[in-house]
């Protein structure tokens, strides 16, 4: 009688032991991995103004995710979510109208955003460039105004626990 009590009671125990290490039940259900694919278009819109006067190249830039990005109906970049992106290039404008040649220039690329699972995600963007007023007068700045619409791309593939 004990032989087969013995066999019963670790069967008992490994499932219980098992099940304590399955993901946790979410909000609408229980967590999956779920692949969120390279060239996934992620809509960003800029959080802040950025004006060639203020910035530098490598300054840090912040946007918001506009809508979900999903996969397979289940959100793994959720709307609202800060983007970073960094200032890649400046060009001030001459400040005495020497050089009318020279106008004001700002370059602003998206780097990564979060995952609804904590995790950076690697985005890639053509540059946002802003050009300043060019017409007779070059003191103009290269102004990129909060609300200003952007798109990146996911870099490359990478598992999401939504």
């Amino acid at each position: 009688m004990f032989k087969l009590a013995l066999p019963k009671m670790i069967a008992t125990f490994i499932a219980a032991a098992l099940m304590s290490f399955t993901a946790a039940p979410s909000e609408g259900g229980v967590t999956t991995m779920l692949t969120l694919r390279a060239g996934t278009p992620v809509s960003l819109t800029l959080n802040q103004t950025v004006s060639s006067h203020d910035v530098q190249i490598g300054n840090t830039v912040e946007f918001l995710v506009r809508s979900n990005v999903t996969v397979n109906g289940q959100v793994v970049i959720a709307a609202g979510s800060i983007a970073e992106g960094m200032v890649k290039n400046v060009v001030n404008p001459c400040p005495d109208n020497s050089c009318k040649a020279q106008c004001a220039k700002l370059e602003i690329v998206v780097e990564t955003v979060q995952a609804v699972d904590g995790q950076r995600v690697f985005l890639r963007s053509i540059p946002f460039t802003i050009k300043g007023e060019c017409c007779g007068r070059c003191n103009e700045p290269a102004v990129a105004n909060i609300g200003a619409v952007l798109s990146a791309r996911v870099q490359n593939d990478i598992k999401i626990n939504a």
